[in-house]
C-alpha cells in the first residue's frame, strides 16, 4: 500500500450518483484533499481499497451492488478509514443505530450540505489526533527497541568482558562519543562481535 503524506488526505467516494459525487467534492475542504477517487460499487471500492489505504470513505447507499452496508461494516474491520454512509430517510434509523457502535457516521438522504461538511471536518480532526497518536507509538517502540539492544549488550560486556553493569553502561556511552555514535549503534556492534 502506498504512504500517505501527513498534511494532505485521501477519499474515496463509492456512489452511482454523479450529482451526490459533485456535491461531496464541493464540500471537501479546499487543498486538504490531494487523493479524491470515486468508484460506483463496492466490489470496485474493495479493489482500490487493495492498492491504497484512505483516510475517508464517502458511500451513498445504495450502490449498484447492494445497500452497502456490508461494504462499510468490511471497510470498517479492515481499514483505519473515516466512514461516513448516506442512506434514504426510510432506513437510516435502523441502518444508524446499527452502524454507530462501530464508528461508521450515517447521513440521511437528502444531505444537508452543512451536516455532510461538518462530519467531513470531524473525520479529518480524528484522523490527525490519531496521526499524531501513531507518530508517538512508532517513536516509543523504536526506544523500546534501543533499549531492548542496549541492554543486551551490557549483558554481553558482563558476561564476555567481565564488567559491572554500571561499566558496561558507561562504556557504552562512552564508546557512541568518542566514535560519533548513537548508543544503538554501539549496541548493535557490541551484539553482533
Amino acid at each position: 500500500m502506498k504512504e500517505r503524506n501527513d498534511n494532505r488526505y485521501s477519499v474515496l467516494i463509492v456512489s452511482s450518483s454523479e450529482q451526490f459525487n459533485i456535491t461531496v467534492k464541493k464540500v471537501l475542504p479546499d487543498r486538504r484533499f490531494d487523493i479524491i477517487e470515486i468508484r460506483k460499487s463496492a466490489s470496485s471500492a474493495r479493489r482500490e481499497l487493495l492498492v491504497r489505504e484512505y483516510d475517508l470513505v464517502i458511500v451513498n447507499a445504495p450502490l449498484q451492488d447492494g445497500l452497502g452496508t456490508e461494504f462499510v461494516m468490511d471497510v470498517v474491520e479492515k481499514h483505519s478509514s473515516g466512514v461516513i454512509l448516506a442512506v434514504p430517510t426510510e432506513v437510516f434509523q435502523s441502518v444508524n443505530d446499527r452502524l454507530i457502535e462501530h464508528g461508521v457516521m450515517t447521513l440521511q438522504k437528502p444531505i444537508k450540505l452543512g451536516e455532510l461538511e461538518r462530519m467531513i471536518r470531524l473525520v479529518i480532526a480524528m484522523n490527525d489526533r490519531l496521526r499524531a497518536v501513531h507518530k508517538k507509538l512508532r517513536i516509543l517502540n523504536e526506544k523500546m527497541e534501543e533499549l531492548k539492544l542496549v541492554s543486551r549488550a551490557k549483558i554481553v560486556l558482563v558476561e564476555k568482558k567481565g564488567m559491572s553493569e554500571a561499566d558496561a553502561h558507561e562504556y557504552i556511552i562512552r564508546e557512541a562519543m568518542n566514535k560519533g555514535l548513537t548508543k544503538r549503534q554501539v549496541a548493535e556492534e557490541i551484539v553482533d562481535d
